[in-house]
Parts: structure tokens; C-alpha cells; sequence
């Protein structure tokens, strides 16, 4: 998830930090009001909103609905302003959310006291009023061979020196260890470099859904779509209600790309397909090629908090904050700092976890915000053009 709402994310009171939030959201006496548009407030309903008792009525945007389960959804002009009321922002952009912040302030409600980010509403309610851990996203690396070989790839494949497979036993302890300690994962998206190349996806799949189903929303394998899946990979893919995630990269490499072609395979043989990246252009991070000037603590925190990373790593017992930074120590161009994973094979609480999560850390940042540019259109206004690709 991405944190919009919580700018001081520096651990001075550890599984403490969001007790306040928590008080107001556990209080009886408050009345809840979700907006957002239909979609964003259906889910939001899903994750949490059926098990908020005194939710009490709905504001839509461009309102297409007159109740929800029976809740009535009314206009932005019937909801009370009074000590009891709660406003959860369910938008998922950055812009709509602050729009809707700065509004509602002039009405006198105040941002993480009568005003709430909905993904951070929902992390906290799951966690201290359902005992809960549900995490938005976490990726999982599965290789570092592709058949691209991208100039500003954000997983700094082109420069691993020896492209390597992860163990498939590897694979599994981390999943142990993962869902040992996580009650649920909405979105579990498994990368590379190239997904669609890992010699053990079928069985690692096979097990993670054998084993896990119950705990994972999705599973999605990221793939480029340079790569036709072979028969066996699509059984598995339709057995497992497995996502293939594609990269549109018709634009970059045409003469490389099968993205029709993989579509039009997965259609015959049921498995779900979701085209990214269509028209998009990508970041510059900067780093390894651009060495930033170092930043003040102060400075730091800005640009972590106006980052706001939304997917985390998982790895060899470790959860990553940031998946750059994972892969820039992976591929030995930075080095490796407690402060920057979440280690699962130590003692903690669901809290600890879930303020690790919305972005607590020791430093408040992460050590590689010294050195990125930047994975948010907020601070980083540096865009290039889609898997240009480099000279082998």
C-alpha cells in the first residue's frame, strides 16, 4: 500500500505508534463515512467496511448507487459534520486523496483524527480490532533471466552478473515463513526479470495454492510478453486462478513482442489477463548511473513520505520495504542495511508489522533514499521511454 497520510514514519514508540488512530477507530460512539468512487467503496466494503457496526452511510462520486448491502449511499451535503464523524478516503490516487484532504479540512475535519486514508483505515482495523495482518501486495523474485535486457529497468536485471534461478526449495521455506505470520495477501505477484522462465513455476504455484490458497486473494506472474506460455503453464495458470500479468512493451520491441499472440492463448485456455503499461513512460531512479547529492535527515523523510513505495519484497525470510532496493543489493550495486527489511524469523506483533508496513522504520526512510531518484511521479519528474534496451 501506499502511505499518503502519515508523514513522520520514524519508530519512536514501536507497536505504539498507531494506538491513537486506533482508539478513534474502535470508538463505538463515531460514525463512518467512505468516499470514493463506486469501485474503490465496493472494495473497501469488501476488505472492511462489512465489519464496521456503526458504518453509516456512503458518499459516491458521480453517485451510481442508492444503497450498498443495505446502507444507504447519500450525497456529500447530508453527512453531518459533528464530533462523531469519521470521513474514510478510499481513493487510491495520491492527487484525488489530498483533494478530497484539503476539502474536508475546510469543513473542519481533521486528516488521521476525523479523516482517514481508507488503506491505512483498513490495515488498522484489521490488525487491533479483528487481530488481522493483511497486506496489500508482495513480490516475490523468482529469477534474474530475461529475455530483455532493459536500460532503466527498476530491477537492475542488466546489471546481475550471473543470471540465476531461486531455489524452489527456497521458495517454499520463505512461503512457510511468509504465511506463518501474515493472515492474508491480496495481491501476490511473482517477477523476474522474466517470470514466464523460471524452470519450477508449476510446482511452486502448485504449492503455494495447495497450501496458502485461502490466505492469497490473487497470484500474478509479471511477464513481458516476449514468451509464449507452453500448455502445462496455462493448465496450471487455469487451475490455480492464476493472473498473467503483461507487460505492453509492443511500442519498445516490436519485433519481439507476442503480447496478441500470449492474449489470445490465454483467452482459449481461461486464464485471466491484464495488459500494463499501455502508452506509460517509466522513471529515471538515477542511480547506479547518476550519483545523487546527498540528502539531510529532514530532506530524506520528504522523499520517502512523498515516494510512498506500494510494493513490498519478500525474501530468504525477509520482507523489503522497497523492491528497488532489494534488487540493487541483489545485484550488488548497494549494500545491504537492516533498517531497510522487516526480518520475519525475529520476535514481533502484528503492530510492529503492520507500522512496518505504512512505512515505520527505524531511520523513517529507507538507506537507498539516498541514492534513488525515486519510484513516484511526485518527486521524480525524470521520464523515459519504455524498455529501451541496451547493448548486450
Amino acid at each position: 500500500m501506499r502511505n499518503y497520510a502519515i508523514r513522520d514514519t520514524t519508530w519512536k514508540n514501536k507497536g505504539h505508534e498507531l494506538d491513537g488512530i486506533a482508539r478513534i477507530i474502535q470508538n463505538k460512539e463515531k460514525s463512518f463515512y467512505i468516499i470514493g468512487n463506486k469501485e474503490e467503496i465496493e472494495e473497501f466494503y469488501k476488505r472492511t467496511g462489512r465489519y464496521i457496526d456503526q458504518l453509516a452511510a456512503f458518499m459516491i462520486s458521480e453517485c451510481c448507487l442508492t444503497t450498498l448491502e443495505g446502507i444507504p449511499v447519500i450525497l456529500e451535503n447530508e453527512i453531518p459534520i459533528k464530533d462523531c464523524t469519521v470521513i474514510i478516503c478510499v481513493a487510491r490516487n495520491r492527487a484525488e486523496y489530498e483533494m478530497e484532504r484539503d476539502r474536508w479540512k475546510g469543513k473542519g475535519i481533521v486528516e488521521n483524527q476525523s479523516f482517514f486514508q481508507g488503506e491505512i483505515f483498513s490495515m488498522v482495523y484489521d490488525v487491533y480490532e479483528r487481530n488481522q495482518i493483511r497486506i496489500d501486495r508482495i513480490e516475490i523474485f523468482l529469477t534474474s533471466r530475461c529475455t530483455l535486457n532493459c536500460e532503466k529497468c527498476i530491477s537492475y536485471i542488466p546489471y546481475f552478473r550471473m543470471k540465476t534461478d531461486t531455489p524452489l526449495e527456497q521458495l517454499k521455506r520463505d512461503a512457510d515463513i511468509l504465511f506463518g505470520k501474515v493472515d492474508y495477501i491480496y495481491k501476490l505477484k511473482l517477477l523476474g526479470g522474466e517470470g514466464l522462465l523460471y524452470p519450477h513455476l508449476i510446482e511452486y504455484i502448485d504449492y503455494l495454492h495447495d497450501n496458502y490458497d485461502e490466505k492469497i486473494g490473487t497470484i500474478r506472474i509479471g511477464t513481458n510478453g516476449t514468451i509464449l506460455p507452453d500448455r502445462e503453464i496455462l493448465e496450471m495458470c487455469r487451475r490455480n486462478r492464476v493472473t498473467l500479468d503483461i507487460s505492453d512493451y509492443s511500442g519498445a520491441v516490436p519485433d519481439r513482442c507476442k503480447l496478441y499472440e500470449v492474449k489470445e492463448l490465454c483467452d482459449q485456455h481461461g486464464v485471466e489477463v491484464e495488459i500494463k503499461r499501455t502508452g506509460e513512460q517509466w522513471l529515471d531512479l538515477g542511480f547506479p548511473n547518476v550519483v545523487l547529492d546527498k540528502k539531510e535527515e529532514k530532506t530524506l523523510r520528504e522523499h520517502f513520505y512523498g515516494c510512498a513505495m506500494f510494493c513490498r519484497q519478500f525474501a530468504r525470510g525477509k520482507m523489503w520495504f522497497c523492491c528497488t532496493n532489494f534488487a540493487a543489493v541483489c545485484a550488488g550495486l548497494f549494500p545491504k542495511n537492516e533498517n531497510d527489511y522487516f526480518d520475519f524469523e525475529a520476535d514481533f506483533s502484528k503492530k510492529d508489522l503492520l507500522e512496518y508496513e505504512i512505512g515505520y522504520s527505524c531511520l523513517g526512510y529507507t538507506t537507498f533514499c539516498d541514492v534513488c531518484g525515486g519510484c513516484s511521479e511526485e518527486i521524480n519528474p525524470r521520464q523515459v521511454e519504455v524498455a529501451k534496451q541496451m547493448k548486450q
